[in-house]
């Protein structure tokens, strides 16, 4: 059920004046990133307009983040959750935890999206989830001469291996290997980080603003990427994907997206302890990285990337024609 929330220092009653000047506006609070999550929070609002058309949709989120959400047709404002003052709405729900804690209590069965855990704790069953994402061509432009400079005259792949979670991120020697691999087929491949990768000999994109960082998702050929931001922009705007997960379920977490999956599940008969989400108290190891990731081979990748070519084809042709 929603949770209907008022500032403990607001009168118990509103005046008549007040209530007239917000009674449709309502407020919606993410304290935190990281940005996969508010990409995901752009799935909830169109079902809040379906069932309230007049509803005015605030959505408060650090600032950092405001260009990730501020295009979105149905959200009608976007503000800094470090400064909203909730004093100026009838109802706001607070998303920044419920998600941790539905999660937390149903591991390692946790089967809700996250989009659906927020929108349940806002009162709302979700049908669209659809994130409406409306990228300025020019970030496209912008991207497709950036390859031009890095000399991609092959088919491209766009590879996110790296997360805020050190536990997600792909090793160094199956970031070679991979890389390796994909050029053996024929392949341009860069990767997408917010800091240099000196371990690889790829261009690797890590000075751009979040637009800039979209156009360089939407102008790849196909993408592979483990659980990080990249997995849901991709995801969100349908592009040819791969998915490398580890400790958080991928099938939840993907189940929105057309993709292919990488990863040790108990669903494949082949992994008996996941995905757990409760890799810091992993039974197998206290070191990191956990065996939910070191135990993903690069055969087994190979295997979900070979898939995603032959899901969709059109780039995989274009690059047989380099290899």
């Amino acid at each position: 059920m929603a949770r209907l929330k008022r500032p403990s220092n607001k009168p118990s009653q509103y005046t008549l004046r007040e209530f007239h000047q917000n009674r449709n506006k309502v407020l919606v609070i993410r304290e935190t990133g990281g940005l996969g999550d508010i990409l995901m929070h752009r799935m909830m609002f169109e079902d809040f307009k379906l069932l309230a058309p007049d509803l005015k949709l605030v959505f408060a989120c650090p600032r950092k983040y405001h260009t990730a959400v501020e295009d979105h047709p149905f959200v009608d404002e976007v503000v800094d959750s470090q400064k909203v003052d909730a004093r100026e709405y009838i109802a706001y729900y607070t998303t920044t935890s419920a998600c941790t804690r539905h999660e937390m209590a149903l591991a390692p069965l946790s089967m809700k999206h996250r989009s659906d855990i927020w929108a349940n704790h806002c009162g709302v069953e979700l049908t669209r989830h659809n994130m409406h994402i409306r990228l300025e061509p020019e970030y496209v432009q912008q991207a497709q001469e950036r390859l031009k400079r890095d000399g991609a005259d092959r088919p491209t792949i766009a590879l996110c291996p790296m997360s805020a979670m050190i536990t997600k991120n792909l090793t160094e020697q199956q970031q070679l290997s991979l890389v390796g691999e994909l050029h053996r087929r024929g392949y341009f491949v860069y990767a997408l980080h917010h800091k240099p990768l000196p371990h690889l000999s790829i261009p690797v994109w890590h000075d751009l603003s979040i637009r800039q960082w979209m156009g360089a998702i939407e102008t790849a050929d196909y993408v592979v990427t483990v659980d990080t931001a990249g997995f849901h922009y991709a995801g969100g705007v349908g592009k040819p994907l791969t998915g490398i997960f580890t400790f958080a379920d991928g099938k939840v977490y993907g189940r929105y997206y057309d993709h292919i999956l990488v990863q040790k599940h108990r669903d494949n008969g082949d992994w008996d302890c996941g995905p757990c989400y409760y890799w810091p108290t992993c039974p197998k190891t206290k070191t990191v990285p956990k065996p939910c990731l070191t135990e993903i081979t690069i055969d087994m990748i190979m295997d979900g990337i070979e898939k995603m070519f032959e899901k969709w084809p059109d780039g995989c042709q274009k690059a047989k024609n380099f290899s």
